[in-house]
């Protein structure tokens, strides 16, 4: 074998281990979205009990009745802008609560409701959780969901 061929396999072999690490790493982030899904329909209750501290609740602001949105935001988030335009397009009764996830009560909060993509925007209604968006969701989405369509 000349060198050129052995340069020609050692470029293919190199371009079939990058595409190999992108689709791992692609169905890797979509498997950690997945939760999503699974935490629609979850009572805030079930949430805040945290059994690997033996019963200990995390004290949560939340009303027990009605609609309410949460929304959680970090630095360096570039969808975030966009997502705080959206949210003041939502009717002004709704009750918005906002949790930056560099504080304190934003890293507990994101904790319970396992925020791992930034902007997430949560619509709860009587504290159970309706619809769970991350990256970003447009303020018809939100009103959709917290509609009950």
């Amino acid at each position: 074998m000349g060198i050129w061929e052995i340069l020609f396999l050692l470029l293919l072999a190199l371009v079939l281990g990058f595409t190999a690490f992108a689709v791992y790493r692609w169905w890797k982030f979509k498997k950690t979205l997945s939760y999503t899904k699974t935490m629609v329909g979850k009572k805030l209750e079930d949430l805040i009990t945290l059994p690997q501290l033996k019963g200990v609740t995390v004290g949560l602001n939340i009303p027990k009745k009605g609609e309410v949105v949460i929304y959680f935001y970090g630095p360096n988030c570039k969808l975030c802008p966009k997502q705080e335009e959206e949210l003041k397009k939502l009717p002004q009764n709704l009750k918005l609560f906002k949790f930056d996830v560099r504080t304190k009560k934003g890293k507990v909060m994101g904790a319970v409701f396992r925020v791992s993509v930034l902007p997430s925007v949560i619509v709860l209604k009587d504290r159970v959780i309706k619809a769970y968006f991350t990256a970003f969701a447009t303020a018809d989405k939100i009103a959709k969901a917290v509609k009950g369509d």
